[in-house]
């Protein structure tokens, strides 16, 4: 499947340490009681009866529809992050990439793309040489180096690639640097016994 879909489709969880994932629950669970409320209220004035096959609005379906909403679309709004009800960052986007890798001893270029939700994450990687994508992630705010972005990826080599390259897990750590730069580092594991350095630009 190629990345573009799959990021996509197949968005994972990702962790943070923002105390919003439970202050704005609870908001809107209130907003939720509170719409409910007022449309009970509305439709007993008004005395508009239901279709018998029609149920009312509950307040857990009112609650899911709003929390669908805040975590697609909402949570995105700039003055939600302006008044501090929204801390984590918004990744989304295409992002080029420098790096250089320690087995190497070379530079490359590539590209990233980050699909994010409130909740649900995706980032994908493509080089020359190879293809890679998130499995786990974590978007910490309270660090000393700042808002710092974790994840576990999986790369595939391409079939251009080294003979000596197979496909491997690996970590990344990247740091954000105002709205538009990431930089930090990767490492992958086992018998590849790689690092190297990573830096990142938003593009789109």
């Amino acid at each position: 499947m190629p990345l573009e879909q799959l990021g996509e489709i197949s968005m994972h969880p990702y962790a943070t340490d923002s105390k919003e994932r439970v202050s704005v629950v609870v908001a809107l669970s209130l907003l939720s009681v509170g719409i409910t409320y007022g449309l009970h209220i509305l439709l007993a004035k008004t005395g508009i009866q239901w279709p018998w096959w029609v149920e009312a609005p509950s307040v857990i379906s009112v609650f899911g529809g709003l929390y669908m909403l805040f975590d697609k679309r909402l949570w995105r709004l700039k003055w939600l992050q302006r008044i501090g009800v929204v801390k984590v960052p918004d990744l989304n986007g295409r992002w080029s990439v420098q790096g250089h890798s320690s087995t190497s001893n070379e530079d490359f270029v590539g590209e990233i793309h980050i699909w994010q939700t409130w909740t649900h994450i995706r980032i994908t990687m493509e080089t020359e040489r190879s293809r890679s994508y998130s499995l786990t992630a974590s978007l910490l705010l309270e660090q000393p180096e700042g808002v710092t972005l974790s994840y576990e990826y999986r790369n595939e080599p391409k079939p251009n690639a080294l003979c000596t390259m197979h496909a491997h897990r690996g970590t990344a750590v990247l740091r954000l640097r105002g709205e538009e730069f990431l930089e930090g580092e990767y490492y992958s594991g086992r018998d590849r016994l790689n690092c190297g350095e990573l830096r990142l630009r938003r593009i789109r």
